[in-house]
């Protein structure tokens, strides 16, 4: 532990020796490859460090099926869209001569992809270590920090200062136009349902849905992706309210013009979460498997939080699992309609 501390000490040493002897970069690159809440988590950084250094220009590396994320942002200046592998995108990577590359996913692909960039860079702390022994043990280590202060941590050291404004997303004047048309025959503004997440066990039970749908007495939008295409199908066939099911059927950006639209949000620990956070719209998110400890919890909005705090099982993944470890499924099960609907009707 004492070599590692002083290994990284060294390494910070070192890179602040840059940034005082390069105050001013030309030219940056941002990477974050995936997913759709991790990388609008970014966006704060993006944007602070952008409003510090109005002349650098700043690019952002990402996958193509996440670009719709980041395609209007006015504080990046060239996307760049990882190629499928390592050799095909260094070659468009090489001809910039970035001055410096801030890895704000931090995994052996983007370790070797700054490597073989050969510029100075530095990388958020994941917390992997500590998150892993809070599942094994029960004991929660975590420093009480959101994730996009962790983040931040590479820019700080050129002396940007994080601001308040929360998360962006930036919509085409054809989503808008989509979204306005999609919803002009709704009566009120819809609340919006949100099926998905990538792990069964930080999915709320589907046939708990249309309970609490047909209780809220409002019209509703589902999201999720293809895979909560049937179960929005389903959940129609038992609700008594007007609704959209848009599981499946949308872009990023028209997904996101829509949700703007919506009254509040019901959702699980997943992107579209955050997507709703950067439409500074109330969110009650519902939690299964994994806790807003780990600092993903809604930034910069008005949000509730719903989850059973009874079990010691709690959290049993820093991600979620295909099923229940315990085969109980408890953190879930547990939660039902009613409480979530009294939640909702308290705001809080």
């Amino acid at each position: 532990p004492e070599f590692r501390k002083n290994f990284f000490n060294l390494l910070r040493s070192f890179y602040e020796l840059y940034v005082v002897s390069h105050p001013s970069p030309k030219k940056v690159l941002f990477i974050r490859l995936s997913s759709i809440g991790d990388i609008l988590l970014t966006t704060p950084v993006v944007r602070s460090f952008a409003n510090h250094f109005p002349e650098t220009q700043i690019h952002f590396l990402v996958k193509p099926v996440f670009s719709d994320l980041l395609a209007n942002n006015p504080y990046i200046h060239r996307l760049k869209l990882w190629k499928g592998n390592l050799r095909e995108t260094m070659k468009e990577l090489k001809v910039e001569n970035y001055d410096f590359v801030f890895d704000l996913h931090n995994n052996q692909r983007t370790l070797l992809l700054k490597y073989l960039l050969g510029k100075p860079n530095s990388s958020f702390p994941k917390l992997n270590a500590k998150k892993l022994f809070f599942t094994l043990t029960g004991i929660d280590v975590l420093p009480e920090i959101h994730i996009v202060e962790r983040y931040a941590k590479v820019v700080i050291p050129f002396g940007v200062k994080l601001d308040s404004g929360g998360l962006d997303m930036f919509l085409s004047r054809e989503s808008e136009e989509y979204a306005t048309d999609l919803l002009k025959d709704f009566p009120k503004k819809p609340v919006a349902i949100v099926l998905g997440a990538n792990f069964e066990t930080k999915r709320w039970p589907l046939e708990y849905f249309p309970e609490l749908i047909n209780s809220l007495e409002k019209p509703v939008v589902l999201f999720g992706g293809k895979m909560e295409k049937e179960d929005g199908e389903w959940i129609g066939t038992k609700i008594s309210v007007p609704f959209l099911n848009l599981a499946g059927k949308c872009s990023l950006q028209e997904s996101g013009a829509v949700l703007k639209r919506c009254e509040y949000v019901i959702t699980h620990d997943t992107g579209l979460m955050h997507m709703a956070a950067a439409f500074k719209l109330k969110i009650f998110s519902i939690w299964g498997s994994t806790v807003p400890k780990f600092g993903m919890y809604p930034y910069q909005t008005e949000s509730c939080i719903i989850e059973n705090g009874k079990l010691r099982c709690r959290p049993c993944s820093k991600l979620g699992f295909d099923e229940c470890p315990k085969g109980h499924f408890r953190c879930m099960t547990e939660i039902k309609p009613e409480l979530v609907l009294n939640r909702i009707l308290s705001g809080k």
